[in-house]
């Protein structure tokens, strides 16, 4: 008989169905909710379903007709929240729960497309047949939790069927998607584009959660014109929306494209040819490892078979280094430090513990063993036993532990349709979850979670333990490290003859103590290392330390190359700039890199033979751009006819701008300082500059114009700007305006939790150091020789020569200026892509023994401390302006 927590509630709940549908229900209630996790939950669902039917007592009635099967329609109403929902948002689907023969289907992904294409036809709109998608995922998923909760189905069916729904569902909304971009519902509107959709992870594997992300990623074949890649691009991010986008029905899936190359920074949809590149050039060891359980879900049959064919050249077509998989095994260590104590996938013993082993042994033994190459972890590790590969106790102890973990995650992420991995806290919600589980207690679930994670850990090590090299000089080296043991291991493992640089490592501490630093304070700089062989030995060997030539670019030195030969020439700069910094952070980087990107620009612009001058603004101009910086330019020339051709030219400019960054160049061309901004023609003759200053130019673009200086060209083009730059004085009515305008930006730009952490816009940041000076210029042009000196600690220096600061304050100021351009390369070489000071600890703790701190809370001391006098110098001079 069921327990319910309120038995006044319950019978309320029973009196008011009684009068709702004619019926006694005492002995229904006292049956119905016994293998129920939640009777109280259920009861209320119960009464939400009958209410929302157009016949409450003949829907009852239906289900007092089935006795054997209403228990599970109610122990799907008291364990899952979510999918309740969908019953009583669907009250007919009910009658799906009680049909065995629908309880004993699986999702066939054939049919699932059929049943799609159905439903669409009958759609009125795009956003209705994305509700008749999100209406075909609940009248699937319903029958398959009840097959689950109820036992009639085992886990890994469960699993293949949620994929199976997952695969029909993403191609059936590309096809919406590819309607919506040709703007026609007809679903006969034409044959959909070439695009390959890969999955990855767990759906790549068919072994999809009920609240799993779906990694994805977009393939196209080679050769696409530009504008059909755009459109392609365009569709896919319409896809991702049909898939994400919350509507009456919920989402149908979260999108993650993060595994696919380059990750975030990476084109939304790539070539065939790119994607082989990247994973024979570029491809870390984890990337290649999640190559295993990648698949197709659709697609052209030769870009599957390419796709399969580079699967098995890279995680099976040759044998693994002992090196190269300790690196999959820090890295799962790595993940696992950071899991709490009841995460069931991280933690140890836990769901990741057997999908590592298992992939690792596909790597060792797949080369020459086809049959380990399956995407399954259990049909693998199936394979592996059979073959006599692992021992039958050793592989049934995984499977089971397996299996086990995967059921109770599955039913904590039921019952709120979360992705959650971790056990509960609360203490009903735990019983709860005991129950649905069938064990008596949480005590007893609990228990039997820790024999099952001590025995899957067991099996972990011993599967591993051959891959320990604590004795090797790969072991000693790491061994010693505390900061960075990874990222050094993921430097050095991903050399060739990685076992020779250990060896330098282990007997050369010079070299150790450079790589440390390195492997510490700028792990972004590694993918370098690795790419650059010869970068890692000059650093070895100490010769980064001496190397002149990246000091400089030339883009003179490069002669005609092709702009691939420029990219590597600066690329090669670029990285050693990254070296050489960190190790001497002394060293004048931003002059140095002013002089790459000078050099860049003047070999494009020479290529072009541009008829146009290039002028810089912003950081650009003053010569703080950074390693990760927009370069702000402007076009001015002296005729710019249409005969002229420079509206082309420029085009073409930013168009040879835009492919550097396809060769590594960290650079994005920003001509939104131009005037009219981004509706304003590219180039503007000297004529039509100076008309536009006269009648249109805001007291705003005057200001940023004050950062300005030549990088190809005459000298007349700097000339014009800096005569619009200073041709209004700053009385004190145009001060409150500049003053308004930069409290807006403040504000609106910086949430109230980062003000004292944005180095650029926070309080006492950059921008308060950059605004405090050429507020002084503008205000004394003369005094300050305004427009001839572009470097701000140049500038701060002029303002103590006019006696416009006193010493304490020029002191004050350069220390914040050095102090927050490191601090912005240093986030920047972190791998951290905001000008934010970290909140999480350990990347507070790196960052600050960066700057010589042991702890996270000394370096914020000194940088609050910094700031503070900054923006009290920089409000002092307001002050003064003001008078």
């Amino acid at each position: 008989m069921a327990t319910f927590q309120d038995e006044e509630a319950a019978s309320k709940v029973r009196a008011r169905l009684e009068s709702l549908t004619h019926s006694d229900l005492q002995e229904f209630f006292a049956r119905s909710f016994e293998r129920c996790p939640d009777p109280d939950q259920a009861a209320r669902n119960l009464e939400r379903w009958l209410r929302a039917t157009s016949n409450p007592h003949e829907h009852l009635a239906h289900l007092l007709s089935t006795p054997q099967l209403t228990p599970l329609v109610m122990l799907l109403l008291g364990a899952s929240q979510p999918l309740a929902d969908a019953v009583i948002q669907n009250p007919e689907l009910a009658t799906l729960l009680t049909d065995p023969r629908v309880l004993q289907q699986v999702p066939n992904t054939v049919e699932l497309l059929a049943e799609g294409r159905r439903l669409a036809s009958s759609s009125t709109s795009y956003s209705h047949t994305l509700d008749r998608l999100r209406f075909l995922k609940q009248k699937t998923l319903l029958p398959l939790t009840v097959s689950d909760l109820a036992g009639i189905r085992g886990q890994e069916e469960i699993w293949r069927g949620l994929s199976h729904l997952a695969d029909a569902l993403i191609r059936l909304a590309f096809e919406a998607a590819t309607r919506q971009a040709r703007g026609s519902q007809d679903q006969d509107s034409g044959p959909s584009p070439d695009l390959m959709v890969v999955a990855m992870g767990k759906l790549g594997g068919e072994e999809l959660n009920y609240s799993s992300d779906v990694d994805l990623v977009y393939v196209c074949p080679d050769g696409l014109e530009p504008s059909a890649e755009a459109e392609l691009s365009k569709t896919c991010e319409t896809l991702n929306r049909a898939l994400a986008d919350r509507m009456g029905r919920g989402a149908l899936y979260r999108v993650d494209l993060r595994l696919r190359p380059y990750g975030r920074s990476g084109p939304l949809v790539a070539s065939m040819r790119s994607i082989e590149s990247y994973y024979r050039s570029h491809a870390e060891t984890w990337e290649l490892q999640a190559l295993i359980r990648s698949r197709a879900v659709f697609g052209p049959e030769e870009l599957k078979l390419r796709w399969e064919g580079m699967r098995a050249e890279y995680c099976f077509g040759h044998g693994w280094s002992t090196a190269r998989l300790s690196e999959i095994v820090s890295m799962r260590t790595r993940v696992e430090t950071h899991a709490g104590p009841d995460d069931l996938k991280r933690g140890p013993g836990g769901i990741r513990d057997v999908e590592f082993a298992t992939q690792i042994l596909q790597l060792i033994l797949g080369h020459q063993v086809p049959e380990v190459r399956e995407r399954p972890t259990l049909d693998a590790l199936r394979n592996m036993e059979r073959l006599g590969l692992i021992a039958p106790e050793r592989a049934a102890n995984l499977i089971s532990g397996y299996t086990f973990l995967r059921k109770l995650e599955h039913r904590c992420q039921l019952a709120g349709d979360v992705q959650t991995h971790s056990l509960p806290t609360h203490p009903q919600a735990r019983e709860r979850l005991a129950a649905v589980m069938e064990f008596g207690s949480w005590e007893d679930l609990h228990q039997q979670v820790e024999q099952v994670r001590a025995g899957v850990r067991e099996g972990y090590a011993a599967l591993l333990s051959p891959l320990s090299d604590s004795n090797s000089a790969r072991g000693q080296v790491l061994e010693g490290q505390s900061r960075a043991k990874a990222d050094l291991a993921r430097w050095f493992d991903s050399l060739p003859d990685s076992d020779r640089f250990y060896e330098s490592l282990l007997v050369n501490k010079d070299s150790l103590r450079r790589v440390e630093r390195i492997a510490v304070a700028s792990p972004a700089a590694i993918d370098s290392c690795v790419r650059d062989v010869g970068l890692t030995e000059a650093i070895l060997s100490g010769e980064i330390e001496e190397d002149l030539d990246c000091e400089s670019f030339d883009f003179k030195s490069v002669g005609e190359g092709s702009l691939a030969e420029i990219a590597a020439a600066a690329r090669r700069c670029i990285d050693r700039l990254k070296i050489k910094w960190t190790l001497a952070p002394d060293f004048p980087v931003w002059d140095a890199l002013s002089r790459v990107y000078d050099g860049l620009v003047g070999s494009v612009a020479s290529r072009l033979n541009a008829g146009f001058n290039v002028l810089a603004l912003g950081s650009y101009a003053n010569q703080s751009a950074g390693f990760v910086s927009d370069l702000d330019l402007m076009f001015l020339a002296e005729d710019c006819g249409p005969e002229s051709g420079h509206e082309k030219q420029a085009q073409a400019f930013l168009g040879e701008m835009r492919e550097l960054r396809s060769f590594g160049i960290p650079v994005n061309c920003d001509l939104r300082l131009r005037p009219e901004g981004r509706h304003g023609m590219l180039v503007r003759t000297y004529e039509g500059f100076s008309a536009y200053e006269l009648a249109a130019m805001d007291l705003w673009e005057r200001f940023a114009l004050g950062e300005c200086r030549t990088v190809w060209g005459s000298s007349r083009a700097f000339e014009l700007v800096v005569k619009a730059a200073y041709a209004l004085p700053i009385t004190p009515e145009r001060l409150q305006e500049l003053l308004a305008m930069k409290k807006r930006i403040e504000t609106e730009r910086v949430t109230v939790k980062y003000r004292t952490r944005n180095v650029k816009l926070g309080v006492g940041g950059l921008s308060d150091i950059e605004w405090f000076v050429h507020l002084h210029e503008m205000r004394y042009p003369t005094a300050t020789e305004a427009g001839t000196l572009h470097r701000l600690d140049d500038r701060l220096r002029q303002l103590a020569r006019a006696r416009l600061i006193n010493a304490v304050e020029l002191d004050a100021l350069s220390e914040g200026l050095r102090h927050l351009l490191t601090l912005r390369e240093r986030l920047a070489l972190l791998g951290l892509t905001t000008d934010i000071v970290p909140e999480n600890p350990d990347r507070l703790d790196r960052l600050a023994w960066t700057f010589g701190f042991e702890r996270g809370n000394e370096f914020l001391a000194k940088h609050e401390h910094i700031t503070s006098a900054v923006r009290l110098i920089f409000l002092e001079g307001i002050e003064r302006l003001r008078a």
